[in-house]
């Protein structure tokens, strides 16, 4: 018995130590049970273009492995985590601005995304949220008097869905907006084909957007097109805009999945404030990608009760652990933000401007 165990001890003396899947190269890696040389080179794809491994448990994330492989290999690997330094200028001190510059608006149109942005008296609505019931208004209406509009400036959507652009036709011919900013992306519709037409009849100018136009919101505030893939799928494509104002950053991210986040990440920065993608799906959650964007408050636009079991409770966690507030409509109402660019003042319900 004493000689067996020593015969173990000496052999546990030549066992390998895990592997760093942040620095092992692809012959250590592809020498592990269960992985091989292709798998091993996912590996280092995925840590030099998306993102080094803060876990183990990150290996999911890798294309190619699964739970079972992942539950095989993590005996055999660990992390030793990059640290990376996401800088600070994006983090506003909390209260009230002393002159506003930029007052956001997350309307509650249930589950939908409808985002208005006044700056200087001047108003663009992002996205309209969907249309309203046979013979009745569509809720972005409504949410917008509540907030006190009576006229918008120009309208803008971020990808062709219902839930997006249902209410955007009525938005045209209740608020006589100047003008209509369409991403383009193809997706034949009743809903859409009703946007358009109304734009007409209303005699609203049309422009299609692209991919790194910026667009200016008065003087204080612009608003550039970060990501647009006409190529992808509609949610896939949609149309992410930049909103900046002194030191605050903010991201309205339409309904972009994973494929998109992927390739976004490496490119991503800290902003103040990020319109989670995808009414809080699970298909919207990639931890890289949350750790470089960290912002000081993730917004959730999310219906009550809806059937979709949006926002999902792992992404509503993810977005918790890096640090931010988490704010939804489905809770808080019509969500307003305001800045003047140092400073960030949050309330909710039916304010109005």
């Amino acid at each position: 018995m004493g000689l067996l165990y020593a015969l173990l001890l000496v052999t546990s003396l030549f066992d390998p130590p895990p592997a760093d899947l942040n620095s092992a190269d692809s012959s250590r890696l592809a020498s592990i049970p269960g992985l091989g040389s292709s798998r091993a080179a996912a590996i280092i794809n995925y840590r030099e273009t998306v993102s080094p491994f803060l876990s183990v448990d990150e290996l999911a994330y890798v294309p190619g492995i699964g739970p079972v492989t992942l539950e095989s290999v993590a005996s055999f690997v660990t992390v030793t985590p990059v640290t990376t330094e996401t800088g600070t200028d994006h983090l506003l001190v909390q209260g009230e601005p002393g002159d506003t510059v930029l007052t956001v608006v997350f309307l509650d149109v249930g589950n939908g995304d409808a985002i208005l942005l006044e700056s200087r008296g001047q108003r663009l609505l992002i996205d309209g949220g969907p249309p309203g019931d046979p013979g009745i208004r569509a809720p972005v209406v409504q949410r917008l008097r509540e907030a006190g509009v009576d006229s918008i400036d120009a309208v803008m959507f971020t990808h062709p869905h219902a839930d997006h652009i249902g209410g955007l036709a009525d938005v045209l011919a209740t608020f006589k907006a100047g003008i209509l900013l369409d991403p383009g992306i193809d997706h034949p519709s009743p809903v859409y084909e009703h946007l358009l037409e109304t734009a007409l009849q209303e005699g609203c100018a049309y422009e299609m957007i692209e991919e790194g136009r910026t667009i200016s919101l008065g003087q204080d505030v612009s608003i550039e097109v970060v990501h647009l893939e006409r190529s992808l799928s509609v949610n896939e494509a949609s149309a992410v805009f930049l909103v900046k104002t002194g030191n605050f950053t903010m991201l309205i991210t339409g309904d972009i999945e994973e494929e998109t986040i992927r390739r976004m990440t490496l490119e991503s920065f800290p902003v103040t404030v990020l319109k989670v993608p995808h009414h809080g799906s699970r298909s919207s959650l990639f931890p890289p990608w949350s750790r470089r964007i960290a912002p000081m408050m993730a917004v959730f636009c999310v219906g009550r009760d809806n059937p979709f079991g949006h926002p999902h409770p792992a992404v509503v966690a993810d977005w918790a652990s890096t640090g931010a507030s988490v704010l939804r409509t489905d809770i808080l109402g019509n969500i307003f933000l305001r800045t003047d660019g140092r400073s960030l003042s949050v309330n909710h319900s039916r304010e109005a401007f």
